[in-house]
């Protein structure tokens, strides 16, 4: 799910689009395995389209390639190192997400987030989604079995998480700075992270993506992705991680009435995670500009504050944006280049955020 750029002419495919297995990379040295933590049941995709094989820019950091194994599945994943990354620092780490039909390699060169690793420093992961997981390489966002803590994909990607932490030599991590970032069922998924491990993830972003259980089989999540789902309510005490949202209105894979039940949502689980009116933590207003990107496109962005003045939940709305990430490369996959940076944004909402 995800279109290569707001100028493509290609057909948007179909929730499982099965087109020819990209070519196997060789095995990668595998990193210290990392037990994960028994937690409650249950475990979640949306998908893309697919676009020319991409070689990585050169950048000024290095990538190290890694996998994860545990009782809940394996994946392959890379790690970005910053320029100037010392292995004794501490930095914060953001997972990345690909859509389906998109290799995480092209993810990551479409959204110009190693750019942003080197000028703030900070980490990189981008863990690997197969066709062997999945028919069109998405991250399952759509099955119950797939949307709760401690099972199914939320669980890998936990775990990868956890693996990251406990590095002991070639880098450090602050426990306290992970965030996790997506676009399309890469979205979705981050999506999950965020409500199923908020204890883990300081904020999340998510771009072009259906609500959290908005969908609990493949077939249910058409209606999803139409802008049709309703989402469980949550649980008395529930919270999920805070939240930067970006959709746009001429989306043609995921309804731009998606972002706002995104956005109901999060404040459903505000308002569940705490019945006292008076706590410092809870919403308290919002605010809305509209503005123009310095090429002219216009959006729409709202925030919403907590009583101690945090911005806790924003949601950007770009006219004219298509299924890509908007302010990412030329011809890069599910990218439109123009305005504004949704990775500059996700991060600067990122950095306000601790666990």
């Amino acid at each position: 799910m995800a279109r290569r750029s707001g100028r493509s002419k290609r057909a948007s495919p179909g929730l499982f689009g099965l087109l020819p297995s990209l070519p196997r990379k060789r095995r990668r040295r595998a990193v210290a395995r990392i037990p994960l933590p028994r937690v409650p049941t249950a475990a979640p995709a949306i998908r893309t389209a697919v676009t020319r094989p991409v070689t990585r820019r050169r950048s000024p950091g290095r990538w190290l390639k890694a996998n994860h194994v545990s009782a809940a599945g394996s994946r392959s994943f890379d790690v970005y190192l910053p320029a100037g990354h010392r292995r004794t620092t501490r930095m914060p780490l953001v997972l990345l997400l690909h859509g389906c039909n998109q290799t995480s390699e092209q993810f990551v060169a479409a959204t110009r987030f190693t750019a942003l690793a080197d000028r703030h420093g900070f980490l990189l992961a981008a863990p690997r989604q197969t066709r062997g997981h999945q028919p069109g390489g998405c991250w399952r966002w759509y099955e119950s079995a797939h949307q709760a803590r401690g099972a199914g994909e939320p669980a890998v990607l936990a775990g990868i998480t956890a693996q990251l932490l406990a590095e002991p030599t070639r880098w450090r991590i602050d426990r306290s700075r992970v965030y996790a970032a997506g676009i399309s069922a890469g979205g979705a998924m981050a999506l999950i992270l965020g409500a199923t491990y908020p204890d883990v993830f300081a904020a999340v972003g998510v771009h072009s993506a259906p609500a959290y259980r908005s969908a609990s089989s493949g077939r249910s999540a058409f209606g999803a992705m139409n802008g049709r789902g309703t989402p469980t309510p949550p649980l008395p005490g529930a919270r999920m991680a805070p939240l930067i949202v970006f959709q746009g209105t001429r989306d043609a894979v995921v309804h731009e009435r998606g972002g706002t039940l995104m956005v109901e949502q999060w404040l459903a689980y505000d308002a569940a995670r705490s019945t006292d009116a008076r706590d410092p933590q809870r919403i308290t207003r919002s605010r809305t500009t509209e503005r123009r990107a310095a090429d002219g496109r216009r959006f729409t962005v709202r925030r919403w504050y907590s009583a101690r003045g945090r911005k806790q939940l924003e949601y950007w709305r770009v006219d004219g944006l298509g299924h890509a990430w908007s302010g990412g490369v030329a011809d890069g996959s599910y990218s439109d280049p123009r305005g504004p940076r949704a990775s500059t944004a996700m991060w600067q909402f990122f950095a306000s955020h601790t666990v």
